[in-house]
C-alpha cells in the first residue's frame, strides 16, 4: 500500500514544552487513523505540523510524496484540513465556499456543480447554501468545514475534533462518508475524545502522551480481555486508571 502520510523523527517545541518528541508514523491509503490522548498530549501540533501551519523543530514530514517543507502548498493541495478552532470565509455563502474550494483544488467544472450539491446533501445544508457563513449555527459551521475539506477528494483528510457540536443523524452521515473515502483509496486522521465513535468507525488507533507515541494498533489487535475497550485503554495508558482497578468512577 502507499504510504499518504510519512513522518520521521518530528519533534516540536515552544519555549522550553516539547508539544511532539520524536514522533515517527506512516499513514497507508485506506487507513481510517483515530488520533487520541489527554488535552496537551501534543496532537493538535501534530496535525498542524502536517499542514505546514507550524515549521517542526526536528524531522520530515511527507504527504503524497511531497516534502511538506520544501513544498507547503503543494502538500497542502493533497490535503483537506478541519481545524480544531474554525476558520472560515464567514462572508461567503455556504455554496460560494463549496465553490471557492473546489477551484483551489482543481476540480473540473464540468463535475463541480454535482460535487456541490453532494457535498451539501451529506451536510444537510442544501437550504442553507444562499446563507453567508457568518449566519450558521456552530454546527452547521463545522459541518461545512467537514464537507469543505472533501471536496475533490484529496488523498488525506486531517479533522481536529471535528464531530464536535454535530447532531447524531450528521455525525452518521459524515463518518459512513468517511469510511467510504478510506475504501477508495484515502487515508483519515481523525482526533476525537469520543472514544466509543472511534472504536467503532476508525481501522487503526494511534495514541500521543506528552508529545509521544504510546500506543500504534489496529483497532482489531487491541486487547479486550477482560472487557478492556479503548476507553479503559486509554485511561491505563493516559495514567488515569491503574491495570488492577475494577471500576471507573
Amino acid at each position: 500500500m502507499m504510504n499518504v502520510v510519512e513522518i520521521k523523527g518530528l519533534s516540536k517545541s515552544f519555549r522550553l514544552t516539547k508539544a511532539v518528541d520524536d514522533v515517527s508514523l506512516e499513514i497507508q491509503a485506506g487507513d481510517f487513523v483515530a488520533l487520541i490522548g489527554p488535552n496537551g498530549a501534543g496532537k493538535s501540533t501534530l496535525m498542524n505540523c502536517i499542514m505546514g501551519r507550524l515549521i517542526p523543530s526536528a524531522g520530515q514530514i511527507s504527504v503524497s510524496g511531497i516534502n511538506v517543507a520544501d513544498d507547503t502548498v503543494g502538500a497542502r493541495k493533497k490535503v483537506g484540513f478541519v481545524p480544531q478552532e474554525l476558520d472560515l470565509h464567514g462572508y461567503l455563502t455556504g455554496e460560494e465556499y463549496l465553490r471557492y474550494l473546489g477551484s483551489l483544488r482543481g476540480v473540473e467544472a464540468a463535475k463541480l456543480d454535482s460535487e456541490i450539491e453532494r457535498l451539501l446533501g451529506l451536510g444537510d445544508l442544501l437550504e442553507a447554501r444562499h446563507r453567508v457563513i457568518k449566519e450558521y449555527s456552530g454546527g452547521m459551521a463545522r459541518k461545512i468545514a467537514i464537507v469543505g475539506a472533501m471536496i475533490g477528494a484529496p488523498p488525506l483528510l486531517v479533522l481536529d475534533e471535528s464531530f464536535v457540536g454535530l447532531d447524531p443523524e450528521s455525525t452518521w452521515r459524515i463518518r459512513e462518508a468517511l469510511k467510504v473515502h478510506c475504501e477508495q483509496g484515502g487515508a483519515v486522521l481523525l482526533s476525537s475524545h469520543i472514544l466509543e465513535m472511534l472504536e467503532k468507525v476508525c481501522s487503526r488507533v494511534v495514541m500521543l502522551r506528552g508529545g509521544a507515541v504510546v500506543l500504534d494498533s489496529p483497532m482489531s489487535d487491541l486487547d479486550r480481555e477482560g472487557g478492556k475497550d479503548l476507553t479503559r485503554i486509554y485511561l491505563e495508558l493516559s495514567g488515569k486508571l491503574g491495570p488492577n482497578a475494577l471500576s471507573i468512577a
